[in-house]
């Protein structure tokens, strides 16, 4: 009864708390090996209840909340909280995590050792060794400051375990000298400690060995080299280990170190070779023997800016001089011991200015940079010209194509497009370095596919290698252009509208085309006079249209076939009659554009044509007319038509004499049957289709063969009954004769009146047939 209590109790705390009412705080314990914990459990019932840690019968409390603390024992340690009252007990686990960070986070190469070549692969490895619990650890990789990837483990073991995790790397020459290092680290959750548990490797730094690579920019593809004055060229070069540097002059004359001396002397085309143990790098140096009697080089050889912008020029020389620097209306340096002067204007904005270099060796030489100043126009626009509003097709018409103050003139070019497609170009020839205003023009011929196009113009100033990608380019606002046309109809097609439909429907925007938009009238053809084309057009209306589009242009016409398409529609009646095992063809017309596929069923069930109904298949038949404008249904009754049947009934009677006998001969038939009975050649009764006869106090006159015939318009069928009777058997008991001999004079007046009536029946019979009664189909199918 105890034991019923505390699970009443149980269920009844379950029910209205949802589970054991019991609380921890903190709600889970998480605790490094070894180390000591406290925890609090307590309950929110108000109830008479006590608390307790561990079993139901440890000491129980009566206040709560109850504490508990102390070092961890075991990795797997639980602890239980209990509750108990008069009517119930029940207990909560608590959840409790032992970690513990790892002994030691290693990192290394897997099979390999010393230095890494440039595009292979390499795998690293990161062991953790002995960590609890592995499902809260994560591993994390570093290549220097940038994490680079990470792992996580899904063991659920609480012991500690020793893990590993791997990651490949392909490095490349900007990973020569780069610290990998790994770090193991324990994600806790909320109640573990604020700053997750971190342990990490030591750095492995790696040597990644990759070939020479050349420094271009301190070797130029093409050395000048003036006649009379060596040139020293430096080829340096970065590779893993540090590359030797050769000159290849021939293929025999090989010089080895950094520098090379070359003069006029030199062959034109030399190498310089940058090789170590990965491989090698090969640079091709020209030789330009220069004719010039100034030993100096410029860079840019020709300067292009904007007007008010700023421009640079560097003058450069690789002989021995007594002073270099520039001449020049703006921006001029004085002479200089060094082997490089630069020309410099922060807004220049004198249209002819001539920059020099010059150098001073033997004597002055002077060397003038080219300089082009740009600028860009203040608008371009485009119009016709002695032209406003729509275009005629077949006309010509001049569009201009205005450029205000742009410099160089020489340099200009204007693009026409149409749409997106260029379609003409103007250059011009002009040396005036100063703004100017130019002028383009166009002829067109516009025709039909031209109407609604956009023209416009650009000018671009082409301003050759030195100047700014893509070359500076101003538009024009696109001229929008209508052309006029007389009407024309493109695709003159027959049509199939359905029944309903307009005239003014006919699907002219795909075929028609004029503008200004035409008037279209109709025509009937062979009548003169034109139609409304608003009116409906009816089932009568399939027949040849003329149809006319006409503006102040022009006029076009073309003649089509409408046929106008319509729906299905039957023409039924509501029952029809047919001979039993005749085909049965439906009379019903079906009428649609286009014809209608016309479907027979009977209670849902497609009948195929011709149908050879049954006697007994009348009923209610549906027919369905569809076509691809709808469909539609009709309802109708089928009688079937059929030759007598005889039904089954009891053809043989074997009775006594004084019998009363009943001959019953059912029938069935569409019309319904005429039936008649005979006996021995004579008629003695007629009826319709269930037709019966009787004899009452048989004698032995009326044994014989007695026929049974139904007729009607599609056959005669006759049924035989055979009648037998026997004579009374008679009867000697003597009690019976004295009953019968005491009541005699009883009822001697009942036989007499008895006798009178049976003598007035005898030998004849009433013909209740009347042969003039027409015979009419019955409805066998019902109604629907």
């Amino acid at each position: 009864m105890l034991l019923l209590q505390r699970l009443m109790g149980l269920l009844l705390i379950n029910f209205v708390h949802g589970d054991c009412p019991i609380s921890f705080n903190p709600p889970e314990v998480v605790v490094q090996s070894e180390a000591s914990f406290s925890v609090n459990c307590s309950t929110n019932m108000t109830d008479d209840f006590v608390l307790s840690w561990g079993a139901f019968n440890d000491t129980l409390g009566n206040i709560g909340n109850i504490f508990k603390s102390g070092n961890v024992t075991n990795w797997e340690m639980q602890l239980t909280c209990h509750i108990r009252s008069n009517e119930t007990q029940c207990s909560q686990n608590l959840s409790f995590i032992v970690y513990k960070t790892p002994d030691s986070v290693s990192i290394s190469t897997v099979n390999h050792n010393g230095p890494m070549m440039e595009g292979d692969q390499y795998e690293l490895q990161c062991d953790v060794l002995n960590v609890a619990p592995a499902q809260n650890l994560t591993v994390n990789w570093y290549k220097g400051q940038t994490r680079v990837n990470q792992s996580i483990f899904t063991d659920t073991i609480k012991t500690p375990v020793s893990k590993t995790s791997k990651l490949l790397i392909s490095p490349d020459r900007a990973d020569d000298g780069a610290q990998y290092w790994c770090e193991a680290k324990l994600e806790l959750g909320e109640e573990g400690p604020r700053r997750p548990p971190k342990v990490t490797s030591d750095r492995l730094n790696i040597t990644v060995h990759f070939k020479p690579i050349i420094i271009e920019t301190k070797l130029p593809s093409i050395v000048p080299v003036f006649r009379g004055f060596p040139v020293v060229i430096v080829c340096e070069a970065e590779g893993n280990p540090k590359p030797t540097i050769s000159w290849n002059l021939s293929t025999t004359d090989i010089v080895f170190g950094e520098t090379l001396t070359i003069t006029e002397l030199t062959p034109k085309d030399l190498h310089c070779i940058a090789n170590n143990s990965v491989g090698s790098t090969i640079r091709n140096v020209k030789v330009s023997i220069q004719d010039s009697e100034c030993p100096v080089q410029l860079n840019p050889q020709r300067a292009v800016v904007k007007y008010g912008g700023n421009v640079s020029a560097d003058c450069k020389t690789y002989i021995q001089h007594k002073g270099m620097g520039w001449e020049a209306s703006e921006g001029a340096v004085h002479m200089s011991t060094d082997s490089l002067v630069t020309w410099r204007v922060s807004e220049l904005t004198e249209w002819d200015i001539t920059p020099s270099c010059y150098i001073n060796h033997k004597e002055q030489c002077t060397v003038t940079l080219p300089v082009t100043i740009y600028k860009t126009p203040d608008s371009v626009s485009i119009s016709t010209v002695n032209h406003n509003g729509p275009m005629m097709e077949g006309n010509q018409y001049e569009l201009q194509c205005d450029v205000l103050n742009v410099a160089p003139a020489q340099n200009l070019t204007v693009n026409w497009y149409k749409g997106q497609t260029l379609v003409n170009q103007s250059i011009f020839t002009e040396t005036i370095k100063t703004p100017v205003s130019k002028t383009s023009k166009l002829l067109i011929s516009p025709d039909r596919a031209d109407d609604g196009a956009q023209y416009w113009c650009e000018a671009e100033l082409e301003l050759g290698e030195e100047g700014p990608r893509p070359p500076p380019k101003v538009t024009s606002d696109p001229l929008n252009i209508t052309v006029y046309y007389k009407p024309n109809i493109k695709d003159c097609q027959d049509w199939s509208p359905t029944t309903g439909t307009s005239l003014d429907s006919y699907p002219k925007s795909y075929s028609l085309v004029g503008n200004p938009p035409p008037d279209i009238s109709w025509r009937r053809k062979p009548s003169p006079g034109q139609l409304n084309a608003s009116i409906l057009l009816n089932t009568y209306d399939s027949d040849k249209y003329e149809i006319t589009a006409s503006n102040e242009h022009g006029k076009s016409t073309c003649i089509i076939n409408i046929t106008v398409e319509y729906p299905p529609k039957l023409n039924c009646s509501e029952s029809y009659e047919v001979k039993e095992k005749t085909p049965f063809q439906c009379p019903c017309v079906a009428n649609g554009l286009p014809k209608p596929d016309v479907s027979f069923y009977k209670h849902g069930k497609l009948i195929e044509l011709p149908y050879y109904p049954k006697w007994n298949d009348g009923g209610c038949y549906q027919l369905n007319a569809t076509n691809k404008h709808g469909s539609v249904n009709f309802t109708f009754v089928l009688t079937i038509l059929y030759a007598p049947v005889f039904h089954p009934s009891q053809d043989k009677f074997d009775v006594v004499e004084d019998s009363n006998i009943t001959l019953e001969c059912y029938s069935s038939g569409n019309p319904e049957p005429e039936m008649t009975w005979s006996f021995e050649n004579k008629i003695i009764s007629t009826g319709w289709r269930n037709i019966t006869f009787n004899i009452e106090r048989a004698t032995s006159t009326r044994a014989g063969v007695y026929t049974c015939s139904a007729t009607n318009q599609f056959g005669h069928q006759e049924k035989t009954f055979k009648v037998e009777i026997r004579g009374n058997s008679p009867n000697y008991i003597p009690v019976v004769i004295a009953v019968v001999a005491l009541i005699v004079i009883l009822i001697i007046i009942a036989v007499l009146i008895y006798l009178w009536i049976k003598k007035q029946s005898t030998g004849s019979y009433q013909i209740a047939a009347n042969k003039a009664v027409e015979m009419h189909p019955l409805n066998n199918g019902g109604t629907c």
